[in-house]
């Protein structure tokens, strides 16, 4: 089984409440993505649609920090442990190439797309790094886990959460150009979830979200690097 002790250990710690809670974590971030969302709708500049983009994800993470606090909960309870620091890392590392390499594949073969190198811009390789480690604390970390108190069964909240990871990502497009499910094509929709299994993989096997939030950032940076 690729659940580690640990993490089957750290599950049996949350409650109803606790469960309570990460819809909550949720509910309050999909209301910082539309809000993001009709920012762009603004006529602010590029330099400042950045700099609130920067602030609405340390917003959703100060948020889980505080309810972490509330909870008088640990770090370690969403991962946030050297414990296995290595295994966790070289896993998110090899696997975010795996990532990059289906969706290069798919570019070139299916879409027909040309792979140009391209060397990202310091803001952006900022907002991958505070977008990881917030998405992956949010979902992994925090939500995934507390589910638990309510499922009682880590393959069922993995698998919700997968679906909340795939929907938080519709609400910036709708607040911008109207509802719609076509917004994200079927193959982004298969990744993002191919994205949130192999987080959740990494996270579960090792009881260590940093292999995860390496993977996430290694895999949002490479398709920046190579515009496919």
């Amino acid at each position: 089984m690729f659940i580690s002790k640990d993490y089957s250990e750290n599950l049996k710690n949350f409650d109803k409440s606790d469960a309570g809670k990460a819809l909550l974590l949720y509910s309050i971030y999909i209301a910082v993505l539309w809000i993001q969302g009709k920012s762009y709708t603004s006529n602010l500049s590029a330099v400042m649609l950045t700099i609130l983009q920067i602030v609405f994800s340390l917003t959703s993470l100060a948020v889980c920090i505080v309810l972490l606090i509330i909870a008088k909960q640990k770090p370690e309870t969403i991962g946030l442990t050297g414990h296995r620091f290595i295994d966790s890392c070289i896993s998110g590392t090899l696997l975010a190439v795996l990532l990059l390499t289906i969706t290069a594949v798919h570019a070139v073969t299916a879409e027909h797309a040309g792979i140009v190198l391209h060397v990202p811009a310091i803001n952006l390789l900022a907002l991958f790094t505070i977008g990881a480690v917030q998405e992956e604390i949010t979902f992994r970390g925090y939500i995934q886990t507390r589910l638990n108190g309510l499922l009682k069964n880590p393959a069922m909240c993995s698998l919700c959460t997968a679906c909340l990871f795939v929907l938080m990502h519709y609400p910036v497009h709708w607040a911008v150009s109207g509802f719609s499910l076509n917004v994200l094509t079927g193959f982004h929709v298969l990744v993002l979830f191919i994205l949130h299994f192999l987080c959740s993989f990494v996270y579960q096997k090792t009881n260590c979200l940093w292999g995860a939030i390496l993977l996430h950032f290694l895999y949002n940076t490479g398709q920046a690097v190579l515009i496919l």
